[in-house]
C-alpha cells in the first residue's frame, strides 16, 4: 500500500509504502516534506500511520517536524482529521 507520494526526484517522484515508513524518524521526514508541499499522504496512509504510531506518536513526530503548530494532542487530532478529510483515497502523482 502506498502511504505517501513526494514530487521529487523529478520526473517520477517517490512513492512511500509501509516498508519505507517504519519508525517515527521516517514519519518526521514525510511530515517535513508535507510541510513544504513536496508530499501528500493518502487516506489509507493516514490510517496506516495512526494504526502503527497512534495519535500520541504522530503528535511527537509533528513536534519534531513542526508541520502543524498545535499546542495539544487534541488540537493536533483536529488537524489530522482535516488532513484525512481532504486526502485522496489513493496516491496521485
Amino acid at each position: 500500500m502506498e502511504i505517501a507520494y513526494r514530487i521529487y526526484p523529478l520526473p517520477n517522484g517517490t512513492r512511500y509504502t509501509e516498508d519505507d515508513i517504519q519508525t517515527i524518524d521516517d514519519v518526521v521526514i514525510i511530515f517535513d516534506y508535507c510541510q513544504i508541499l513536496e508530499a501528500n499522504i493518502s487516506k489509507k496512509g493516514w490510517k496506516y500511520l495512526l494504526d502503527k504510531f497512534g495519535m500520541d506518536g504522530l503528535f511527537e513526530a509533528d513536534k519534531r517536524s513542526g508541520w502543524f503548530d498545535c499546542g495539544s494532542v487534541e488540537e493536533f487530532a483536529e488537524e489530522i482529521e482535516y488532513e484525512m478529510d481532504k486526502a485522496d483515497d489513493a496516491i496521485i502523482g
